[in-house]
């Protein structure tokens, strides 16, 4: 075992949202092709007819591949590694052959048609990230459907940053809570759920039944990576046929999404098909004559908000504990009132708090002793609201300080007492204070930073990022630890992102300062490279994720976070290499390169530098990965690979498909 405590640490860098479109991109390269000058097209190719750039390929396939800023990204779906590697080789010593002249003309117009047909990608001036992928070993990875442990389905569910950054640290692919809900749906486990069914007796007797959900997730592509559009149909048949509870005790607060499915889906439907969740709900309650259900309405950036910003909360706990918000009259002028704000540029993100009264005219509140079910399974974004709802005063203040945000709290009744029910496991600390959880997360046991102590008995690792997604520096890169298994291991540093003072008040305000952290990030993990603090020294930049998900209102923005992105990049990296230390660069997910504010099912770019021993990729898989390949590429980076397998064989849950367990990128040649 390798455990030098001289040795430098390895870097590992997450870009949340930044993936890429292998589609798209042949599009736009065919459109360059077709506006590059007689002299820059000869240039190329007589660039790819030099010997050293023979490899059997087709030229005009060879010339569209040049349009690519990044050659790893030109490589289809399971090409071997030799194929692979002969095809970037190829492309590389192409773009060395060309002239200066023919370069420039060829980045001028790759910029010019991205920024016309708004793919942030190409649209940006990157030249770290671009360098840095082409001059080392970069890999096309899957970063979504099976291979981040959800369903298999077609479309397959987008990635998202919760379980991108669980795979990232997994030895193998870390199986999501949302996934062992849909099969507890199909087995029919989920109907004896005693959390469930026990908070649906509750309210058999006295009190209401009150549940938030968050209107998408009907498919693979459109937000299910928070919600399941299955799961509320469970629910609702749990509800209304099993449990025989009147529509007149049940009460839905809903809350639209617009982030990870289109602005406007909850009144309108995409080319695909996806959206109108609103009328999806009405048909779906219709099946019970429980349209009446729906009493509050309002847009996940205020009801989901993760910052732990109060405005947003007490926003929130006043419509339902209050009735405070715009009074509609019922389910049809709702949808003319959010057509409305679509047409003022609004998109279901930022729909202010409404209530529905209901069919006698009275506003519905949450009432002492009532039933509150949070039927959303992602975490971090359930947590502000659910401490609110327990009164869990010292949660929230606690997680105010930590981001420079006191709360003051006196919107807060003291006699509500809530019983208090979540689908799945917010945060350990709201269980003490009285939350019941019908399916319980529980931490994954193939995280790398739970084995650290024993992969590295006297080396430390450390976590670096904003507050923003502080939970992707903590609670997900742990393998669902909300505090270290060995706190003496770990060092983390969260900087509070941009807040009102800088003119954002929400997630849909991020726009206004698309370089976010990213400066502060990168001069704090350039200090901890140059002072070689651990093992494994690990950062996270939320610009493209943030930014993109205002996409495409935002686009000059979204470019703007790209490029901030890229410029600490290049900190990060000279650090690395003046202290000889190895970096990983990767993504939790896609976003950034589609035009939408949704997440993407598209790969992103794993790439490998060595500052030290040569390096070279395993050759005998294809010349692809998955974010659970990360954990043991750290391990060969850092010498421990074969400790790794051996501790891997004492550690639960190993899948028995081989294509779901972890393995080294790189072989490091001494």
């Amino acid at each position: 075992m390798n455990n030098d405590p001289n040795m430098h640490p390895v870097v590992l860098v997450i870009f949340d949202g930044l993936g890429y479109s292998q589609s798209t991109q042949m599009i736009l390269a065919r459109m360059m092709v077709s506006q590059l000058s007689p002299d820059t097209l000869s240039d190329l190719s007589q660039a790819l007819a030099m010997p050293s750039s023979n490899a059997g390929i087709g030229l005009e396939s060879a010339i569209e591949w040049l349009m690519f800023p990044n050659h790893a990204e030109t490589v289809p779906d399971g090409m071997t590694t030799s194929d692979a590697l002969a095809q970037i080789n190829l492309l590389s010593d192409a773009h060395a052959n060309l002239g200066d002249d023919a370069r420039n003309e060829i980045a001028r117009v790759r910029r010019s048609i991205a920024l016309k047909e708004r793919y942030v990608p190409w649209g940006t001036d990157a030249p770290n990230l671009t360098s840095a992928r082409n001059r080392n070993l970069s890999f096309p990875t899957h970063a979504a459907g099976q291979y981040v442990g959800f369903e298999d389905l077609d479309p397959a569910v987008m990635g998202n940053s919760d379980t991108g950054h669980q795979q990232i640290s997994n030895i193998w692919v870390a199986p999501q809570t949302p996934l062992e809900i849909s099969d507890a749906i199909s087995s029919g486990q989920f109907f004896d759920n005693p959390q469930l069914n026990e908070a649906i007796d509750r309210v058999a007797t006295s009190g209401n039944l009150n549940f938030r959900f968050l209107l998408s997730g009907t498919s693979g592509a459109d937000g299910r990576v928070h919600s399941a559009w299955n799961h509320l149909e469970a629910f609702l048949e749990l509800v209304f046929l099993r449990h025989q509870l009147p529509p007149s005790r049940v009460r839905m607060e809903v809350i639209l999404d617009g982030r990870d499915s289109p602005a406007d889906s909850s009144t309108t439907r995409n080319e695909d098909g996806v959206g109108d969740y609103l009328g999806q709900l009405a048909s779906l309650l219709g099946r019970y004559d429980a349209q009446e259900c729906v009493a509050w309405v309002i847009g996940r950036n205020t009801a989901m908000d993760r910052d732990y910003r109060e405005e947003n909360t007490w926003r929130t706990y006043r419509m339902l504990t209050a009735g405070e918000g715009e009074t509609i009259g019922n389910l049809t002028v709702l949808r003319d009132r959010l057509d409305e704000f679509h047409a003022d540029g609004r998109s279901d993100t930022e729909i202010p708090p409404m209530v529905v009264p209901d069919p006698k005219g009275k506003v519905r509140v949450v009432e002492s002793g009532d039933t509150f079910l949070n039927l959303n399974f992602r975490a971090d974004r359930q947590r502000a609201i659910s401490a609110a709802l327990l009164g869990d005063r010292a949660f929230l203040s606690r997680e105010g300080k930590e981001r420079d945000r006191p709360w003051d709290m006196n919107w807060m009744q003291d006699d509500l007492n809530l019983h208090v029910t979540g689908l799945a496991e917010y945060h350990p600390d709201l269980e003490g204070s009285g939350m019941t959880v019908a399916f319980s997360t529980g931490p994954q046991p193939g995280n790398i930073f739970a084995m650290f102590p024993t992969l590295f008995p006297e080396g430390t690792y450390s976590f670096v990022g904003e507050s923003n997604k502080s939970a992707h520096v903590g609670y997900f890169l742990r393998g669902r630890r909300e505090t270290p298994d060995f706190e003496s291991v770990e060092s983390r540093k969260v900087i509070p992102s941009t807040s009102d003072a800088d003119g954002v008040g929400s997630d849909a305000d991020f726009w206004r300062t698309p370089m976010m952290r990213a400066p502060e990030i990168a001069d704090e993990m350039a200090r901890r490279i140059q002072q070689s603090e651990g093992r494994l020294l690990a950062c996270n930049f939320s610009n493209c994720d943030m930014i993109g998900h205002l996409l495409p209102g935002h686009f000059e923005a979204a470019v703007a976070a790209y490029e901030a992105v890229d410029d600490a990049i290049g900190v990060l990296l000279a650090a690395a290499e003046q202290a000889g230390s190895d970096v990983i660069l990767t993504s939790d997910h896609g976003n950034i390169e589609e035009n939408s504010p949704a997440h993407s099912a598209n790969k992103i770019l794993t790439t490998v530098i060595s500052n030290g021993d040569s390096i070279v990729p395993i050759s005998e898989v294809a010349y692809e990965a998955r974010l659970f390949d990360i954990p043991w590429t750290i391990a060969a980076l850092n010498r421990v690979d074969r400790e790794l397998a051996a501790l891997s064989l004492s550690v639960p849950g190993r899948p028995s498909d081989p294509r779901m367990v972890g393995r080294p990128l790189v072989a490091v040649s001494t």
